[in-house]
């Protein structure tokens, strides 16, 4: 009974970590430039197709299951690759609708490229399995570890934190460059940073890839635990999970959309399973989740709307800087003669 506990436990974690990772990205796109894109899981969906068709191996299956390519990559190409995927797809879809559209003109593009994508790979039984999807993937660095189920759980969980850490590290130290602080000025006004003579289409376009190689890491990670994907693990209303995260967390502030993850994908999503299913079957509980995720942005817009941990400002320096004493009479000009 312990033991299947800690292995529910260490299960939850990791879908916490990998989808925390997931949330960065968006994060910014969308805290840092004020990019609304609808279109985040899509990166993910396609991170995790790409790692699959990178690392399994030949199909033994007729068609139309034989599907894969039977390259059986290592671990860390199906992930580079992931990422790399990903980042072309985010520059292709980015240079398009971050070139004249907005708001939102902008997250229709996206959402209309989401769908467009998901027609595409429920379709394409060549390389993706349609509806079926992929699925049989290994344990990567098991052959080597040789571990046993359960302690190969805990070897992935220190593997996803490790990935977080890195991440979090790496988007830390940009918010704080001079490229992180032209970000959030363009989402302030950008108008202004234009004229600043600021690249604007240009920076935005390097960020909205860089949240796209994040999403490829995330979605390589999230099909290694889950170990298959198809069109049912992922679906357009998933990228409001992500934002539920954002908002409930903190716009812009890393620590926060952490915070944020955990309490939308562990926290809500597990709590109401222990919802007793004789007052409710499977199909309304999922839709009590819904209904309390919600009701949970509403009441954190409407109450909170900086989020759990508001973005870090610069302070105001007006301690440092001498304040004139407006009771003093004033002194006399100079005017350079000498009395």
């Amino acid at each position: 009974m312990a033991n299947s506990v800690v292995q529910y436990l260490v299960s939850v974690a990791t879908l916490g970590v990998i989808f925390s990772i997931c949330t960065l990205g968006l994060n910014l796109r969308y805290g840092w430039v004020g990019d609304f894109d609808l279109s985040f899981y899509l990166f993910i969906a396609l991170g995790a197709y790409m790692y699959a068709v990178l690392t399994l191996g030949p199909s033994t299956l007729p068609p139309p299951d034989a599907y894969i390519l039977g390259l059986h990559l290592p671990f860390i190409v199906g992930v580079l690759g992931a990422m790399v995927a990903c980042g072309l797809g985010s520059l292709i879809l980015g240079a398009v609708a971050l070139r004249r559209l907005r708001g939102d003109y902008f997250g229709i593009v996206t959402v209309a490229a989401t769908l467009i994508c998901y027609a595409l790979f429920s379709q394409d039984t060549a390389l993706f399995n349609g509806y079926n999807g992929v699925f049989g993937l290994a344990q990567p660095f098991n052959d080597i570890l040789n571990l046993s189920p359960n302690a190969y759980t805990i070897f992935y969980l220190g593997l996803c934190v490790v990935a977080l850490i890195a991440v979090y590290l790496f988007v830390e130290r940009l918010y704080k460059s001079p490229f992180g602080r032209v970000l959030r000025a363009i989402r302030e006004d950008e108008v202004a940073a234009q004229a600043f003579g600021r690249d604007v289409y240009w920076l935005k376009l390097k960020a909205y890839v860089i949240g796209g190689v994040i999403a490829g890491l995330g979605g390589a990670l999230l099909v290694n635990f889950l170990t298959a994907w198809s069109p049912a693990a992922w679906s357009p209303i998933e990228t409001f999970l992500l934002y539920a995260a954002i908002f409930v967390g903190g716009t812009a502030n890393n620590r926060g959309v952490i915070l944020g993850a955990f309490f939308i994908f562990v926290f809500i999503q597990e709590i109401t399973r222990f919802i007793p299913s004789r007052y409710l079957g499977e199909t309304q509980v999922a839709a009590a989740r819904d209904v309390i995720i919600g009701l949970l942005i509403i009441a954190v817009l409407w109450l909170r709307p900086q989020g759990l941990i508001p973005e870090p400002r610069m302070r105001d320096r007006e301690a440092e800087v001498p304040v004139p004493d407006k009771t003093a009479t004033p002194s006399a000009p100079k005017t350079g003669v000498v009395v």
